[in-house]
C-alpha cells in the first residue's frame, strides 16, 4: 500500500468519525428509488506528500492513465496536436483568441 493510499484511508476513517452528515438538510440529489441521497462532510483535510519519495497516486482505487496523461498533455501542449472531438472546440476558441487584435 502506497503513502497516497494511506493518507486515503486515513481520510476515509476521518470524514467517518468526525465528519458531518446533511440528514437535517432537503437535499436535491435523489437515489434511484426516489430517497434523498445524504452525504457526510469534513472541511479543512489538508494532504501533504514528498515527492522525492513518491508520486501521491492511489493504488486502491482504479486510475484511468490514458485520460489522466492526455489531460495533462493537453494543459502542457497547444491542442492542435489532439485528435480527439473533445478537442476540436479547444482548437477552435484557440484560433479565435489568437485572431483577435
Amino acid at each position: 500500500m502506497s503513502y497516497a493510499d494511506q493518507v486515503f484511508m486515513q481520510n476515509i476513517r476521518e470524514i467517518l468519525d468526525h465528519g458531518v452528515w446533511d440528514t437535517d438538510q432537503n437535499v436535491r440529489p435523489r437515489w434511484e428509488d426516489g430517497t434523498p441521497a445524504h452525504t457526510i462532510k469534513k472541511f479543512g483535510i489538508v494532504n501533504r506528500y514528498d515527492l522525492q519519495k513518491e508520486f501521491p497516486i492511489l493504488t486502491l482505487r482504479r486510475t484511468y492513465w490514458k485520460t489522466a496523461v492526455d489531460e495533462l498533455l493537453w494543459i502542457w501542449h497547444p491542442p492542435i496536436l489532439f485528435t480527439r472531438k473533445s478537442r476540436r472546440a479547444a482548437v477552435d476558441l484557440a484560433e479565435k483568441v489568437q485572431q483577435r487584435p
